[in-house]
């Protein structure tokens, strides 16, 4: 159900505006009368009066008033055009009168007398019809009864159903959150006086908060803890006198009718005086204090341990209450399905459905965790019984389901869309734009929002990037926006808000990808309604792809989107110039443009004649420049060129679009210069790098005409400043927005550097205090600034100081109130860390992490010494580095009780003290090139789960104390320890060991057994996953091993097969769970004794490189349950098992690389069972006619590569029918292929490659369902191509065929034959690669329509190829690659020089001889 609702009175308030503002001699000028823009004003006020009944009515799906909306809508926006491209050329004629005046010629105000120039972009029909049809809705309003100036609108708001206590029937999931939330409700709040606690549980519309609270109002433990409860659907309308009546008529049981609401108060005053009550208030709008105070007045009294439990979606209305929400997030995917199955089926799960299981668990997967969805999908599809109509239901969306199917859904989620301010509702319906997951970063919709002119006009003079960012945040507290759990900084819309978002947005918002086109191409509304979009763009973007955004000639925003990701860091995807400049020169109207993560070189020029364009995105392109007309554009607000890194210089007239605000150059590393000038852009608000020149106008002094700066900054090349001077005029400390400041000089000055100036010009770069993040590199000074000192800038929470070789000594950073991390980094000059490091009192209260890196000289790190013993340093650091310090001796700060984890590398004399460090929470601990030492002072590791020591060549063994307290290790990884011969000294130490799960043991050459001497070991039993590698003297695995699922020994020469000791009580059990064993590098006298009752056999078994492996016969005499068998590399593996058959389960088997398995004619047949079948570089197989392959009726895949010897001259081995993929390569003896394969009717993926003795294809053609084929270098071949049979294969779409020579046409396919292409192919072709063509100069005409679906065309080693067919290529062509050909053919598809450019420019990847020139 698409509403189309959008509000338009913030709208309407832009129109307004413009009215006021236009230059109005101009407008005279140009054809409108001063009346008739009064006209024009009263009309819109006339309109303006009745929108609020109109898009109440339309609510209730009122068809009338909706289509007056739309026109309105409609109006508005075309209005809005004109007016604007009104005031563009009052700008540009402005700007040329006074270019005139400044070359000495007469100034003539708005004059348009210059040669060359049209008179007017507007047109006086374009005015007299938007006139027309302005009057046409002020008159038509009438008819529609539309009341003006409506206050009371609540009997149009869309109401959700009041809720009871009872709860769900069925409740899936949310253990975890019903246990917390009861720990909340049953237990008193620490440290407080109060008798009275509030419990928000915050989500977003459907999430579950009011089941999850009747299940805990219901629940017994809760029960019992609560000597009165009630509950009370407190809904939209906060209504203090109806709450006070329900819960106290609640509370009573008798009627409270009448009463006024001091009597109600008083009286559930004495109700609730010294009892222990819990109250639920479910859905809750209010975000009035005064409201929420009175409220809670009778509440004061109860006694201690009193709840009131509230559920909203408005952080805002948590605030109020001063108390600590529970936001409540999406259910899992299985509970989600578990809950569709139960409404659906009426069962727990889909067992007992399975021909429901795979399409039920899609549309459970749909729901993204919104229990409300799964529950009005499981009714829809409660009467509906055939699969097919689930797949229907999974194909709509929900909003396109029948009224009476989602009328549970849309009012819940609607209900969040109507309360919001209407500053926020034209934001929110905006965001329709993105598909469906895409990764939002707040930046970027705000400053989308700011070119839509989305933001409340009459607060533009504010700050309006603060203004927009308070609109998103407000968005993210009103459950509309959750944070991305990919990315911590990105955000993201649910898919359901997103499909609320296109419900109102209505045609006014498109989106889709290439496979969403199809149909959509000639839509007629997509011209005139469409004004933003979005394009999901495959891999390569073709002419085909835009052909429908062709027709959106009025479209102000367009985001090009890659595929496969969505946001910041998705993959890049190809366009041609000339696709894009054709698109972009339709869409005049334009005002946001993001074309990111694009294999572009060069930004098409048109993009200069995009007069209304406010936003221009090229972030993550290959660009080198911008084009100079880009000075055009003066409405341009925001030019982003986020991580261009071939970016090398901005254009010169830049500095003449005074409107910039924004211009965001992070990531551009090849920017070495700003252009001349950068200070007359004097309204920016975001410049992210300013690098210092030389020139007069680009020196750092240019920054003082700047003064509205704010968010990041970074200032490089800082060495080029020549006069300290220009850093004081820089005036950083005037930028009181500045948050994020980055200072940064050369790296390798050597020499050239003066450091004495370096420190004066850092001095003068002193920012200002509302300073949150700070970073100094390759600073060449001696000392930091003084300004750094002390507890100046205290909301600095980020600082790093990075390779600033010089300095000697550091600030007093301790003192930095706020600061969470720090990074010191290449400060080789410092030699101690003490007293002046932490200053007077309570160090580092804030610090979460802290890094040491590359500090050459450091030795020692004094503690803190000055304070009491409340005055803990580090008192919640959480994440220390210590890394690269060579001469850092002595030991840590020994108390840390918050550490988490700790790192420490290449410190090799850290902690030579026996002082004692206790890290009672650390969860993490890695140790590398460290002193074994270091492991005697950590002590209280009982929360350690990750244990990593690489390089500790001094370490023997581990302690038995270190490891007694180890009682929560998950993983343990020991890697590089040259000396260590065991881990511990007896079996008992590993007895606390209970949580262990993973071993990974590498590269220990002396590493002999897991315990001292003789003595047994007992691994523990959850154990999963363990990994020998490079130990060359181990001998044995533990005794004892119950659990690992996967085992894996790779290069451990001395253990002689899998030999474990047959005595203790496990004699029967031996690794029962295991499911893959990986044997590699043993070059000792293998055997493989899966001994029956001492090893249980894997499911997966790999053996790779096993010199003395010769036989494999003992794995198969027990391991039945093998399922998946690899052999490589084993090159004195001389045959094969004959049992193999009797791997009943086994579906996969891969032999590679063994070159001295002989076969003969015996080859063992295979297992029925098996799937997958690999033969790879096995020279001496001759055989394998006895393998009885037809048999393997599951077989669906057969590689068979580099077979020398295998020799089939007359009958190829049957094959099954169920084979889907069948490669033959490299066997030169091999004289035929399978007779009758054309019954291969599953077969879709065919090689037959370097077989040059096979003549002939089989009779009766190729298998029919070929979806991928390849036949290359079979010289020998006698059929010719169009013998083949191609063109019946109707489903093919790749082709590759080498021709070896064939025929001596000079022109393919042969031009004399009508169709010659579609004798030879078919027309279901996407991929089509030719080779070898030796005679062929010319490809004929034929190919663009025949293979109008081709994607990709490949023209290998056709020497004598020099013309390609006159009628150009195929429109759906994405790549192009031709290398072997003739020179002709290479300097005519040259780029923009050669003559078959005009034919090619519009394929995205063109390749010549490997060489990309597209």
């Amino acid at each position: 159900m698409a509403t189309g609702e959008i509000v338009l009175g913030s709208f309407l308030q832009v129109l307004f505006d413009k009215l006021t503002s236009l230059a109005l001699g101009y407008v005279q000028r140009e054809g409108i009368s001063t009346a008739l823009l009064e006209e024009w004003k009263e009309m819109l006020v006339t309109i303006n009066a009745v929108l609020a009944d109109a898009e109440d009515r339309q609510l209730s799906d009122n068809p009338l008033v909706k289509l007056w909306l739309d026109d309105v809508k409609d109006l508005a926006y075309d209005m809005e055009d004109l007016l604007d491209e009104y005031e563009i050329e009052a700008v540009q004629a402005k700007s040329e009168a006074e270019s005139s005046t400044s070359r000495g010629q007469v100034k003539r105000k708005f004059s348009f007398s210059f040669s060359g120039r049209p008179r007017s972009l507007v047109s006086k029909t374009k005015v007299q019809e938007i006139n027309g049809r302005l009057k046409t809705i002020v008159t038509s309003k009438a008819s529609l009864s539309l009341r003006e100036n409506v206050a009371d609108r609540s009997n149009h708001t869309n109401k959700r159903d009041p809720t009871t206590s009872l709860p769900e029937p069925q409740f899936f999931g949310r253990e975890n959150e019903e246990a917390q939330m009861l720990k909340r409700l049953t237990s008193e709040v620490e440290n407080s006086n109060t008798t009275l606690s509030i419990v928000p549980i915050v989500g977003m519309g459907g999430v579950g908060k009011t089941a999850l609270a009747q299940r805990l109002y219901n629940d017994a433990r809760v029960y019992s803890c609560f000597e009165t409860r009630a509950w009370v659907c407190v809904s939209d309308v906060f209504d203090i006198l109806d709450i006070t009546k329900t819960i106290l008529q609640s509370i009573t049981g008798s009627s409270c009718a009448g009463e006024d609401l001091n009597s109600l108060q008083v009286k559930l005053k004495d109700n609730l005086s010294g009892k222990k009550f819990l109250v639920i208030l479910d859905d809750i709008w209010n975000e009035k204090y005064k409201k929420w105070t009175d409220l809670l007045k009778p509440f004061e009294v109860g006694a201690k341990g009193s709840k009131i439990v509230i559920t909203t979606r408005n952080l805002a209305v948590v605030s109020i209450t001063g108390a600590s929400p529970y936001t409540l997030k999406e259910l899992s995917l299985d509970d989600c399905t578990s809950l569709l199955a139960f409404h659906a089926l009426g069962a727990k799960n889909f067992e007992s459905h399975p021909d429901f299981e795979t399409i039920g668990k899609k549309i459970a997967k749909r729901c993204k965790g919104l229990p409300l969805a799964a529950k009005m999908l499981g009714g829809v599809l409660r009467n509906k019984r055939n699969p097919d109509e689930w797949e229907d239901t999974l194909n709509n969306r929900i909003w396109d389901l029948p009224m009476a199917e989602n009328d549970e859904v849309l009012p819940v989620l609607k209900l969040s869309y109507v309360h919001l301010p209407s500053y926020l509702k034209r934001c929110f319906a905006y965001c329709a734009i993105f598909p469906k997951d895409y990764q939002i970063e707040r930046d970027e919709l705000v400053l989308l929002w700011i070119a839509g002119g989305f933001l409340d006009g009459r607060k533009i003079k504010e700050n309006i990037l603060r203004l927009g960012r308070n609109y998103f945040d407000e968005l993210v507290s009103r459950s509309f926006f959750q944070r991305s759990s990919v990315d911590r900084s990105m955000f993201v819309m649910h898919d359901l808000l997103n499909d609320l978002a296109n419900s109102i947005a209505g045609g006014t918002c498109f989106t889709s990808g290439e496979s969403q086109l199809v149909g959509n191409e000639d839509d007629a509304s997509l011209e005139g309604k469409t004004r933003y979009a979005s394009f999901i763009s495959p891999w390569y973007m073709t002419s085909q792809c835009t052909r429908a955004y062709h027709q959106m000639k009025a479209l102000r925003s367009l985001i090009l989107v890659p595929g496969g990701s969505r946001g910041w860091g998705s993959r890049r995807f190809v366009i041609s110039n000339k696709v894009l400049h054709d698109l972009l020169k339709e869409l005049k109207y334009l005002r946001t443009l993001s074309v990111c993560h694009c294999q572009i070189v060069e930004v098409p020029k048109c993009v200069s004649d995009l007069k209304h364009l406010r936003y221009l995105n090229f972030s993550y392109t290959d660009i080198k420049t911008l084009p100079e007309s880009i000075v055009d554009l003066c409405k341009l607000q925001a030019l982003i060129l986020r991580g261009c890194q071939n970016l090398s210089k901005l254009p010169q007239g830049i500095t003449k679009l005074v409107g910039l605000r924004f211009l965001d150059v992070r990531g551009t590393r090849n920017l070495k210069e700003m252009p001349l000038g950068i200070g007359n852009l004097k309204n920016l608000t975001i410049l992210s790098k300013f690098v210092v020149g030389t020139e007069k106008g680009s020196q750092l002094k240019a920054l003082k005409k700047l003064p509205h700066l704010q968010g990041e900054l970074i200032i490089s090349e800082l060495q080029k400043v020549e006069k300290v001077r220009d850093a004081v005029d820089a005036h950083l400390f005037g930028k009181l927005g500045l948050s994020n400041l980055s200072l940064q000089w050369e790296e390798h000055l050597g020499s050239l550097r003066n450091h004495e100036r370096e420190a004066h010009v850092l001095d003068s770069l002193r920012p200002h205090t509302n300073l949150e993040n700070l970073t100094i590199s390759h600073y060449g000074g001696a000392r930091f600034p003084s300004w750094l000192d002390g507890t100046s800038y205290s909301k600095i929470t980020s600082l790093c100081l990075w390779a600033c070789s010089n300095v000697t000594s550091l600030p007093s950073l301790g003192q930095l109130p706020l600061l969470r991390e720090l990074s010191l980094k290449g400060l080789h000059a410092v030699r101690m860390i003490g007293s002046e490091f932490y200053g007077s009192k309570t160090p580092f209260s804030s610090l979460t992490t802290l890094k040491f890196e590359d500090m050459l000289e450091w030795k020692e790190w004094s503690p803190y010494a000055r304070g009491t013993e409340e005055e803990v340093p580090f008192s919640r650091l959480e994440h220390l580095v210590v890394r690269r310090c060579p001469s850092l001796v002595g030991t840590l700060p020994c108390q840390l009780d918050h550490l988490l984890k700790l790192e420490i590398h290449s410190c090799p004399h850290l902690n030579d003290s026996t002082s004692e460090i206790r890290l009672p929470s650390l969860h993490e601990l890695y140790l590398d090139y460290c002193s074994k030492e270091i492991l005697k002072s950590l002590v209280n590791l009982t929360s350690l789960t990750v244990l990593g020591i690489k390089n500790l060549t001094e370490l023997v063994c581990f302690n038995g104390e270190f490891v007694s307290c180890l009682v929560k290790l998950k993983e343990l990884h020991i890697g590089g320890c040259d000396k260590l011969n065991y881990l511990w000294r007896d079996g008992n130490e590993t007895r606390n060991l209970t949580c262990l799960e993973r071993v990974i043991i590498e590269r220990c050459p002396q590493f002999t057994s897991f315990v001292a001497g003789e003595g047994e070991i007992e691994l523990p039993c959850n154990l999963e996953r363990m990994e020998l590698r490079d130990c060359a003297s181990l001998e044995t695995l533990p005794s004892k091993v119950h659990a690992p699922r996967h085992l894996s020994i790779e290069n451990c020469p001395k253990i002689v097969g899998l030999t474990i000791p047959p005595d203790g009580p496990t004699r029967n059990n031996m690794m029962p769970q295991l499911e893959y064993l990986g044997i590699a590098r043993c070059d000792s006298p293998t055997s493989f004794s899966f001994a029956e009752g001492t090893l249980a056999a894997p499911k997966r078994l790999y053996i790779g490189e096993c010199k003395r492996v010769e036989s494999l016969e003992e794995v198969t005499a027990v391991a039945e349950s093998l399922e998946s068998l690899s052999i490589r590399r084993c090159e004195n593996l001389g045959s094969l098992p004959r049992c193999l058959h009797a791997l009943s389960h086994l579906t996969s088997l891969a032999i590679i690389t063994c070159p001295t398995l002989e076969i003969e004619k015996d080859f063992p047949p295979l297992p029925l069972t098996l799937s997958k079948l690999t033969l790879l570089n096995c020279a001496k197989i001759k055989s394998i006619a006895s393998c009885n392959i037809a048999s393997c009726k599951n077989l669906t895949t057969l590689h068979i590569e580099n077979c020398p010897a295998l020799e089939i001259e007359e009958d190829f081995p049957p094959l099954p029918i169920t084979l889907s993929y069948f490669s033959l390569t490299h066997c030169p003896k091999i004289k035929c292929l399978p007779n009758q394969w054309h019954h291969l009717t599953s077969l879709h993926t065919l090689y037959i490659i370097l077989c040059p003795n096979i003549e002939c294809f089989p009779k009766g053609g190729f298998p029919p369902n070929l979806r991928v084929l390849r036949i290359l270098r079979c010289e020998n071949v006698k059929q010719a191509v169009r013998e083949w049979g191609l063109p019946l294969l109707t489903s093919l779409e790749s082709l590759g065929i080498d021709f070896g020579g064939e025929g001596e046409e000079v022109c393919f396919p042969p031009s004399s034959e009508e169709d010659a292409w579609s004798l030879l192919f078919p027309s279901s072709l996407i991929s089509l690669y030719i080779h070898n063509m030796r005679k062929v100069k010319r490809l004929s005409s034929g190919l663009r329509n025949h293979l109008s679906s081709l994607q990709e065309l490949v023209i290998f080693d056709c020497p004598k190829l020099r013309s390609l067919p006159e009628d150009g290529l195929p429109p759906s062509l994405k790549q192009l690659w031709i290398r072997g050909c003739s020179k002709n053919l290479k300097e005519g598809c040259s780029k923009l020089t050669g003559h078959y450019w005009p034919r090619i420019q519009h394929i995205p990847e063109i390749r010549i001889d490997g060489h990309r020139i597209r």
